[in-house]
């Protein structure tokens, strides 16, 4: 009575294998939703992806707060994107919502190097 239990972890196994892709596809769209945000939302006017403008790079930024571990890098940029940088010319963005926030966290993390 082997048999069913082979089955069995044959299709759990073919779901896991179909679940991976599809996961790392929404991942890939989340960044690519950030740094479309990035655009409309005009932070290119002083931040590059590499080299400083007005302020620092993204990979530069990318690097600073991934090293504060993942779930604090995102909170902490999403900070810094809401409310702006004190004492910076980074504007507060309150009308971004925490998705949006998130996703621009998601983009700007996946630029570390």
């Amino acid at each position: 009575m082997k048999t069913p239990r082979i089955h069995l972890l044959a299709a759990l196994a073919a779901t896991f294998m179909l679940a991976v892709p599809a996961a790392h596809a929404s991942e890939k769209a989340d960044v690519s939703a950030g740094r479309a945000l990035v655009q409309q939302h005009a932070c290119f006017t002083c931040h590059a992806i590499e080299g400083t403008k007005v302020g620092p790079s993204f990979t530069d930024l990318a690097t600073k707060f991934a090293a504060m571990g993942e779930d604090k890098a995102e909170k902490a940029l999403d900070q810094d994107v809401h409310a702006g940088v004190q004492g910076t010319p980074m504007p507060p963005n309150p009308t971004l919502s925490q998705a949006e926030l998130d996703q621009i966290a998601d983009w700007i993390l996946s630029l570390k190097k």
